[in-house]
């Protein structure tokens, strides 16, 4: 029987946690309790700091300070507006005692100091340092502890349904180039005036990028077959240098009509897309800061939006294209380790040895490869619809269907027809079902974790519950892996969320595409089948613990509430979830 209070020796161990049980919390409420009384002092040091150091205030004669009142996370603003700061100047003595204000001169856009001030004050203490903007160009040591955050100086309005929610770096232009390179707003400008003939680009653009013109001479555009005619700057980038465009696959499929036309034919899951509709309308990108997303950003607009994210510019290279690395620079890493898993096979294995000697010029086929490549399969025969040979659409492989049932037979047909180039049908029928098999295998896991994980949270034992976490995006408190309500997520999120959603996205998920691409190391041994028994155990060890924890405390009669760090935070704070609750949307 589990009675440890009879027992001296566990007697010994609950003391001390029911001390720290009852009195930490006084602790924690004592330095929230101080640093608001160190607020005047706070201001009382930056003032004094400012008189000291006349250069760090951006305003001659005294202090002044620039606050954003549009910085990431504000109220709605009208596409077409370039984000910077209102001058709005202020006296210390009239701020509200909750703001405090960056003591040195900032390149960013000004916003309230989020985080603990007193904290970067003690930790410059420790190592000699003073506190100042993370834009300073000072070295911050030990992890920039004595410094602050200030954003970046300008951003861009976001787009879409939820476009007023969140905002880009302007450096979204040149990937979304229609909606913002190409608007006069967001426009970068010239500082070279006048029209000009593709003769007089390339002369001068020789002595200033001589890389894009060699690039560009070597390109089907700048020496093209005979009987063609040259494919210049002016006619991709206009004459005019202060409105230069920046191309889409609008203006590719005025000559590649057969191209972008099954590019734009792709369903949900393809290139087309792959960034209107798989990213700045999810969560995750709206939520966190522009900085942040800003990698998903190029990724997915590149794919969806622009032709030269596969053949690169300015040689626009088939052969390029062909080349599974052009394909790894997105498909690779947790949640898409499709390049990985190819290479790991016997076909990545051949093309690594040998792919240097290929003549990549040639067409996709049995008879001019050794073995396939991701274009060769995924879009036969050149065709841009990479969807052309998938059965459902799985959100990245985390739903689970069988792509053997007969209801998809016409694409298993197709893929056998796509492997006779140099199996027999038998053995690719063969691998394609012990990779239907092995898939809905990995699933029956993920649900015995789900069966724990939701029975936690009915009996409201999950450390931190929804309600003592920030807001999710659309600023409620809804459990994350809760099914068609949650907003799945590995962030702001208690650690048995965080377990139980990598076991679906990032190993399920690779447990599909190591089977589909024929991996070997990767199944067994890597990162997929035996990672996912340890998440199992991970996650069965974490409940077992929550529910001892509780136990405990119901029987020596304490109420554990979540400390208020899973709720708030220098980063936490920053999330959307905040603004949307505080704005009601």
């Amino acid at each position: 029987m589990n009675k440890f209070y009879r027992n001296t020796n566990q007697s010994f161990v609950i003391i001390p946690f029911i001390i720290s049980t009852f009195f930490m919390p006084c602790i924690v409420t004592r330095s929230f309790a101080e640093e608001l009384k160190d607020t005047s002092r706070q201001i009382e040091f930056i003032q004094h700091q400012a008189e000291n150091r006349p250069s760090s205030s951006p305003y001659e004669g005294g202090i002044r300070e620039v606050f954003d009142f549009t910085s990431p996370l504000s109220p709605p603003c009208e596409r077409g507006v370039v984000i910077k700061s209102p001058e709005i100047p202020f006296d210390l003595e009239q701020l509200p005692r909750s703001i405090e204000i960056p003591a040195t001169r900032t390149t960013a856009t000004p916003r309230r100091i989020l985080g603990n001030m007193r904290f970067r004050h003690e930790m410059a203490g420790l190592l000699g340092e003073k506190v100042g903007t993370d834009d300073s160009g000072d070295v911050y040591n030990a992890g920039g502890l004595s410094s602050y955050y200030t954003g970046p100086k300008e951003l861009f309005p976001g787009k879409g349904k939820f476009g007023e929610l969140y905002r880009f770096l302007p450096m979204v232009r040149w990937y979304d180039p229609a909606y913002y390179y190409n608007a006069g707003n967001f426009h970068p400008g010239s500082t070279v005036t006048g029209e000009f003939t593709n003769e007089q680009c390339v002369a001068c653009h020789n002595m200033e990028n001589p890389g894009i013109v060699t690039q560009w001479k070597q390109s089907k555009h700048g020496t093209p077959p005979e009987g063609k005619e040259v494919v210049g700057c002016d006619r991709c980038h206009g004459k005019n240098h202060e409105k230069l465009i920046m191309p889409t696959y609008d203006h590719c499929g005025e000559c590649h009509e057969k191209q972008m036309k099954g590019h734009r034919e792709g369903g949900r899951g393809s290139h087309a897309h792959a960034y209107h509709l798989e990213l700045i309308d999810m969560g995750c990108q709206m939520e966190k800061p522009a900085e942040e997303t800003a990698s998903c950003l190029a990724c997915h607009a590149i794919a969806e939006n622009r032709c030269d994210g596969c053949h690169t510019r300015h040689r626009f290279s088939t052969a390029e294209a062909r080349k599974p690395t052009s394909c790894g620079v997105c498909h690779s890493g947790p949640e898409q380790y499709e390049y990985e898993m190819y290479m790991q096979s016997y076909h990545g294995m051949v093309y690594q040895g040998e792919g240097q000697t290929w003549d990549w010029t040639r067409p996709l086929n049995a008879k001019n490869y050794v073995v396939p490549t991701c274009s060769y399969c995924h879009m036969p025969e050149g065709n841009h619809n990479i969807l052309s040979m998938s059965a459902a659409y799985t959100y990245m492989g985390t739903s689970l269907v069988d792509r053997g049932a007969y209801r998809y037979k016409a694409t298993r047909d197709a893929w056998i027809n796509t492997c006779k180039g140099c199996h027999s049908p038998r053995f690719a029928r063969d691998h394609l079902e012990a990779m239907d098999e092995a898939v809905k295998l990995s699933f029956t896991k993920y649900r015995e974790a789900m069966g724990i994980v939701m029975a936690l949270y009915t009996d409201n034992l999950i450390d931190p519950m929804p309600s003592d976490l920030a807001p999710d995006s659309r600023g409620h408190n809804v459990f994350s892996l809760m099914p068609g309500k949650g907003e799945m997520r590995k962030y702001n999120v208690s650690n048995i969320e965080r377990l139980t959603y990598e076991m679906l996205v990032d190993i399920i998920g690779a447990i599909y595409k190591a089977k589909a691409h024929n991996a070997y190391y990767s199944p067994i041994y890597g990162y997929w089948e035996w990672a996912q028994d340890r998440w199992l155990v991970q996650i069965k060890d974490e409940a077992s613990k929550l529910k001892r924890f509780a136990a405990i405390e119901e029987k020596v009669g304490i109420k554990h509430t979540a400390y208020p760090f899973w709720k708030h935070g220098e980063y936490t704070d920053m999330l959307l979830g905040w603004k949307r609750k505080e704005w009601g949307k």
